[in-house]
């Protein structure tokens, strides 16, 4: 769900079970819906280290050199064994706007890059001469469309082929029971309710991730199992967010009328 929407549901979860007497547990629960995300985006920038990176050049955009680049990170699965993190940096220009560009297949089965330059698209294949011992197998959307963020793909290998997940599906150590648990046991030390306040937000956030599209590993450091989302919502999409919105603030006015 979209930072809004995660603040004002965390807000009504927690104000639901600690009554409208608490109102630090509303601070409580505004945090708890925000911070599995917080925690994710600081271990990424922490922790995880692209294996291949690809930095278009903003005064020449070209479509080959991102191609070969995609090469280069297939080619180093094939031959090393080992996954391989592939980081996508997006496409600036000078006027500080930027230049989409995808990952695609065709109706050939060629990996192929598109630039959507003003007046013209700009194509090139990925070059793969041992493509009988390469398959390149996508388990996200296509085309993956790098706009202007950062897209990092986790290229794994699976046999003779090479599986590519995005990694902007997959949660991380923040939406994980065994993390939010332990604040919330450190929160119930100051006050019962407190702690049951933000271990309830926490709970609902995952919940309402896992009817999306996102994978979450919940047992996480212990386990990294993960659970594929049941696909009900698009937890990006204005609809969910809008209807999530909704509801939490007809909670929190019922709440704050029953006070």
């Amino acid at each position: 769900m979209q930072t809004p929407t995660q603040m004002l549901v965390g807000m009504a979860t927690a104000g639901l079970v600690a009554g409208p007497h608490r109102p630090y547990a509303l601070v409580a629960g505004a945090v708890a819906g925000v911070l599995p995300d917080v925690i994710d985006w600081w271990a990424r920038q922490v922790f995880r280290r692209p294996d291949v990176v690809i930095t278009p050049d903003p005064l020449a955009p070209d479509a080959p050199m991102i191609a070969q680049g995609v090469q280069v990170a297939l080619r180093q699965v094939r031959e090393s064994g080992r996954p391989c993190l592939l980081r996508l940096n997006p496409l600036p220009t000078t006027d500080g706007a930027f230049v989409a560009y995808d990952i695609d297949y065709t109706r050939d089965h060629d990996l192929v890059i598109t630039l959507d330059l003003p007046g013209a698209a700009r194509t090139a294949r990925v070059p793969t001469p041992d493509a009988p011992t390469i398959s390149f197998a996508p388990r996200h959307a296509l085309p993956l469309r790098v706009r202007c963020e950062t897209v990092d793909l986790l290229l794994s290998p699976a046999g003779a082929r090479v599986e590519s997940h995005d990694m902007a599906g997959d949660a991380g150590v923040g939406h994980s029971l065994v993390i939010g648990g332990a604040l919330a046991a450190l929160g119930a030390t100051c006050d019962l309710r407190l702690g049951a306040a933000f271990g309830a937000a926490w709970v609902v956030h995952l919940l309402l991730d896992a009817g999306g599209r996102r994978r979450l590993a919940p047992w996480l450091p212990i386990s990294s199992y993960r659970v594929q989302g049941r696909r009900c919502w698009n937890e990006q999409g204005w609809q969910a967010n809008a209807c999530a919105g909704l509801l939490a603030t007809g909670a929190l006015a019922a709440i704050m009328l029953a006070g």
